[in-house]
């Protein structure tokens, strides 16, 4: 939850944790004044906030919880190595075999749930490596779905997706942060993932998902099918992701990032990918609490393919944030009704 709107008493769903690793408070503790204050100071512009309706409203979920924690520890486990460990650990025998076998669960927990993708959880907030690293993953796995790839094809399609930003493993990292200034970490990326025989496509992703339609991407400006498709579908997964997450400090509304992607088609994006990228990607995830031009805050509650920026939503009373009996609203069929932020997702 933005932190503007954060009262004394309101209970933390999840630890904070500052950009070092140190945890800040625990999940479940309340709030006070103070502790909104001292977080205010530190720069921290977002808090996870338990809400028992929200919580309700996200239960469906792309895959299983427990398939989302095997994967986010079978990844986590390789990213926080150094290269040289991957190396010696031979990557393709102790860990990609596991990452493998769980990718494939994930695949048919995201292909049992296509039909309803839109309305079930799929990306979640981007606060760590891993948590983008999984996030491009189901996000491609969902559009590659769509568009019927072969599932072989899909496989190299999440693999490519999750390893996307191996190389930054080799990359300096000051306060936390890595360091890329020759923007070299897609080829690291690849280099690591075809010392250890991952597979020329899942590497040739890593390598291209920074390249651009228009040629005028990085590292090798490549330019419209000299970039694989599977590359230029996670090029916009990771696009999206990262432009959401940055948001969420900035305040730049969901819609202006839709549209401007959409006007970029055939310059950034692969034209046939975004739209069906959108189709499967919900700009206002079921469950998210958004504040609409009127002021009203009102929770998400339904999506509907082709219109990503409208979907239904339930206004919340002033007093509550756990109230089932607000009004609902189509916001397709009220033009005049728009959602201007997005307090928490």
């Amino acid at each position: 939850m933005l932190i503007n709107e954060i009262k004394a008493g309101m209970v933390l769903a999840r630890d904070i944790i500052d950009d070092n690793g140190t945890l800040l408070l625990e999940k479940g503790i309340a709030l006070t004044e103070y502790y909104i204050t001292r977080l205010t100071q530190l720069g921290v512009t977002n808090i996870p906030i338990f809400d028992p309706y929200a919580a309700e409203l996200k239960k469906p979920n792309v895959i299983a919880p427990e398939v989302r924690e095997e994967l986010t520890l079978c990844f986590r486990s390789l990213f926080c190595k150094k290269a040289q460990d991957i190396l010696d650990s031979s990557l393709r025998t102790m860990y990609l075999k596991q990452i493998r076998q769980t990718v494939g669960k994930v695949i048919n927990e995201t292909e049992r749930n296509l039909g309803q993708i839109v309305n079930v959880q799929v990306r979640q907030p981007n606060e760590t490596e891993t948590d983008h690293a999984i996030n491009v993953c189901l996000m491609s796995i969902a559009t590659g779905l769509y568009i019927k790839l072969p599932r072989p094809v899909i496989m190299d399609l999440a693999l490519g997706a999750l390893f996307h930003d191996l190389g930054k493993v080799v990359m300096p990292a000051i306060d936390g942060s890595v360091v890329d200034p020759g923007r070299l970490h897609p080829v690291y990326g690849q280099q690591l993932l075809i010392k250890n025989k991952v597979g020329g496509i899942i590497s040739r992703i890593a390598a291209e998902h920074h390249e651009r339609y228009d040629g005028q991407g990085y590292p090798s400006g490549l330019a419209g099918k000299e970039i694989h498709p599977l590359s230029r579908l996670v090029t916009i997964a990771n696009y999206f992701d990262n432009t959401l997450a940055a948001a969420a400090k900035t305040g730049e509304s969901r819609s202006t990032i839709m549209i401007n992607m959409l006007a970029n088609a055939n310059a950034l994006f692969d034209m046939y990918l975004l739209r069906a990228f959108f189709h499967t990607t919900p700009l206002y995830p079921v469950g998210c609490l958004v504040r609409l031009n009127t002021n009203q805050k009102a929770y998400v509650i339904k999506n509907k393919v082709r219109f990503a920026p409208t979907p239904t939503v339930q206004i919340a009373e002033r007093n509550t944030r756990a109230n089932s009996q607000g009004q609902i609203i189509d916001l397709a069929t009220r033009p005049q009704l728009t959602i201007v932020d997005v307090i928490a997702e």
